[in-house]
């Protein structure tokens, strides 16, 4: 029986909350999505951020979900995600980008408990890693960052944009903190 500490349930009270009041903003951009995958557009491609949706591993509320966050729809891309994270609480890679939306939206508290939980169904996440790395420098706490920064390090070898990104992200932090 999984029976959560009274400040677990309030975060997750409050996140639900949160979520579905993202709902109908959800709602229209997934129709607006509709449509304009109906005009033409690839519906399983990566945009900018270089967040690909072609993974067919991917639920259809991950990928719904990744959509909102290539289009920097953080708070709506939460619904997907809640759905995502209910259905399969087993998938560190919803709460990575969980802790992603939530972090973008300035909920760090319950990104880093998002980040936590990804980092608990799987260690050597590397999505995870960076983004806590990332949420830890803006939390002011860069040894925290050099410690996961460590930890991509041991993981990776060549071509590891998780590991460049936060070494990256750590170099300015210490140039505009000096």
């Amino acid at each position: 029986m999984n029976i959560k500490t009274n400040n677990e349930g309030q975060i997750f009270q409050t996140m639900l909350m949160r979520v579905f009041m993202a709902g109908a903003l959800a709602i229209l951009i997934t129709s607006a999505s509709t449509m304009s995958f109906a005009a033409g557009s690839d519906s399983e491609s990566s945009d900018s951020s270089g967040y690909s949706t072609a993974d067919t591993n991917n639920s259809k509320e991950l990928r719904e979900a990744i959509k909102l966050i290539n289009r920097d729809l953080f708070e709506a891309a939460l619904v997907p995600l809640a759905l995502e994270t209910m259905q399969n609480p087993k998938n560190a890679d919803a709460w990575n980008y969980t802790g992603f939306a939530l972090r973008k939206s300035g909920r760090y508290d319950e990104s880093m408990t998002a980040y936590d939980k990804a980092l608990a169904i799987d260690p050597e996440h590397k999505g995870a890693l960076e983004y806590q790395g990332e949420l830890f420098l803006t939390l002011k706490q860069p040894d925290k960052a050099k410690v996961n920064l460590a930890k991509l390090k041991q993981q990776c070898s060549f071509n590891c944009k998780e590991r460049d990104d936060l070494m990256r992200a750590i170099n300015a932090y210490n140039a505009a903190n000096k």
